[in-house]
């Protein structure tokens, strides 16, 4: 663990509470994006437990909401990172060191773009979309409502456990390294967690491809033109509205009228 650039009084010293605090505000990080300075006022509002126990006094309280209000973003789960480095110069500020707050800044402006690509290729490009597929899979192998739950349930844990720990790690790891976190955010610390996502997505990928083609052997035309006609569905609302979930929506509304009008029910 590194050495803190100043002594702080233990009075006015970081407790793991106070960390823990944070976490829990960072699920919020972004219910105050904006258009001008995007997660900054989550990320603010994150470090409210630190200005409260460092300062007192309403200037330093000022100065101290007027550095994490000004721009910033980053991928909402790696963004912990920051608010771990934030709280360890903030510390340093307390402390009376006068050029904490210009090495604050400038880390966090150096920061944004570190976790942005990182997170986004972790969890967006990789995490998400194959543990929906793995889901996805599960589901189709199973037939009673217990089973499915279950699935359901390990879908959710496969891509929340990640989710959590990077959102606490990032949080220690900011604290406990400050200024030499750059060290802990290289790519290959992530790439074996990548691979294993990838791996596992791409063998539950071609399993449900598996079953989705013994599937259509035995259904009969009409079944298959109402597949078919979704599918054309989708690929047209996604080229043109780039939205997924919306996507996602119509064509399971779509599923639902198909098979009142096919069945019967």
């Amino acid at each position: 663990m590194p050495e803190k650039e100043n002594k702080i009084p233990p009075k006015i010293r970081i407790r793991q509470w106070d960390i823990f605090r944070v976490f829990l505000r960072s699920f919020f990080v972004q219910s105050m994006w904006n258009y001008r300075s995007l997660i900054s006022v989550g990320f603010g509002i994150c470090l409210l437990p630190i200005l409260r126990r460092l300062h007192t006094d309403t200037e330093a309280r000022k100065a101290f909401m007027d550095r994490h209000l000004k721009y910033f973003n980053a991928h909402p789960y790696m963004a912990s990172y920051a608010l771990g480095v934030s709280i360890h110069l903030e510390e340093v500020i307390a402390a009376g060191d006068k050029d904490a707050p210009k090495k604050l800044l400038r880390m966090k402006e150096l920061l944004v773009g570190i976790l942005g690509a990182t997170g986004d290729q972790l969890f967006w490009s990789n995490i998400k979309p194959f543990s929906l597929v793995i889901g996805v899979s599960l589901l189709m192998l199973t037939v009673n409502p217990p089973m499915m739950l279950a699935m359901l349930a390990f879908t959710f844990l496969l891509y929340n456990i990640p989710h959590i720990y990077f959102r606490y790690n990032g949080l220690q790891e900011g604290y406990r390294y400050g200024m030499n976190i750059y060290q802990k955010l290289n790519e290959q610390r992530f790439q074996r967690l990548k691979n294993s996502y990838f791996f596992s997505g791409t063998c539950a990928f071609l399993l449900f491809l598996a079953i989705l083609i013994t599937k259509l052997i035995k259904v009969g035309w009409l079944e298959l033109s109402v597949m078919l006609g979704a599918l054309v569905v989708a690929v047209f609302l996604y080229r043109f509205t780039r939205k997924f979930y919306l996507t996602a929506a119509v064509i399971f509304i779509l599923g639902i009228l198909s098979g009142f009008i096919v069945y019967g029910v």
